[in-house]
């Protein structure tokens, strides 16, 4: 796997997962490379594979197949291999938007995997690939996550993306008498999700469009059992249904303050959307995310041959 420019964010902990989870297949031998100057921060998901000496130093000269995602990683490939169409790339999609994984790739095949169905539908719209697009359901396990507070307090903001309406919403809601938190700049992992866990509300606001929105934070939250309020995404991923287990408005601060106090406020309405959301993390267990992944292992030879024979046929114009 190349990864060329490591962040802290949702997309890089699926990357992360999705590297161990292959590791651990009899079948596959999965090394993973960065380039020397790469600085990894102590919140990094990728310093403690560095750590257990699986940061290869150089780039195998021929790998079987080669995993990438965004633009970073295209680039570095490119000066790496030169653009090889017989080396087998597998490519990992976590948004919508061509500057996270590169106009170049449109142009090479590769095997197109993309994180979620509302990642794969707004691709389908907006990009022309010659290839299939596979697609990995969205996966959390709920043992990775803090233990629930006994006595949960506030409301939590999740507006790393937007501060400036997330501290709107929070200025709102204190001037309502709740107590809120939040997130302005981006936080640790392990800080959001402590945060979650201690908050009675959480208002997560939408990724900016095109981004990674890979649901993590939104299904943290149902997992955790902590009543989920959200502004309306430009491309639904399906993953809350309004009054069942969340409520979904649109991106304004008094909408969504409102909507963050009633449910603050109305204990039997926040149970069922609880529960719902409990209902709603056992159909997105990793189990079923491995389960497709091998699928597509398993007939990688097809799957690069159909990918390469796309792109070998001439486009017949009308």
């Amino acid at each position: 796997m190349l990864v060329a420019e490591p962040g802290l964010g949702s997309a890089s902990h699926k990357l992360a997962q999705i590297f161990v989870d292959c590791q651990q297949q009899a079948s596959l031998r999965m090394r993973l490379w960065m380039p020397p100057s790469t600085h990894l921060s102590p919140e990094s998901p990728w310093l403690s594979l560095a750590d257990s000496g699986q940061l290869l130093a150089r780039p195998h000269p021929a790998p079987a197949l080669l995993i990438l995602s965004d633009a970073a990683d295209w680039l570095a490939a490119n000066q790496i291999y030169g653009e090889r169409p017989d080396l087998p790339r597998l490519h990992l999609l976590h948004g919508a938007d061509l500057r996270h994984w590169g106009h170049g790739a449109l142009a090479q095949p590769a095997i197109r995997l993309a994180f979620g169905e509302g990642v794969a539908a707004a691709l389908r719209r907006t990009v022309a690939f010659k290839e299939p697009l596979h697609v990995l359901p969205m996966a959390l396990e709920p043992h990775d996550l803090p233990r629930p507070a006994l006595v949960r307090q506030g409301v939590l903001v999740l507006a790393g993306d937007h501060p400036a309406l997330g501290l709107a919403v929070q200025q709102t809601l204190l001037e309502r008498g709740l107590p809120c938190r939040c997130e302005v700049s981006t936080w640790s992992r392990q800080r959001w999700q402590q945060a979650l866990a201690e908050a009675v509300v959480v208002v997560v606001l939408a990724s900016p469009y095109g981004l990674p929105g890979l649901g993590l934070r939104r299904l943290a939250a149902m997992a955790l059992g902590t009543a989920l309020v959200m502004e309306e995404r430009r491309d639904d991923d399906g993953l809350v249904r309004n009054g069942q287990n969340g409520v979904v408005r649109l991106g304004d601060a008094r909408e969504l303050a409102q909507a963050a106090a009633e449910v603050y406020k109305d204990d039997q309405f926040r149970q069922r959307l609880v529960q719902g959301g409990h209902s709603t993390v056992l159909r997105y267990r990793t189990a079923l995310e491995r389960l497709r992944l091998q699928a597509v292992l398993n007939d990688l030879p097809a799957h690069w041959s159909q990918a390469r024979a796309a792109h070998l046929n001439p486009v017949s114009l009308p």
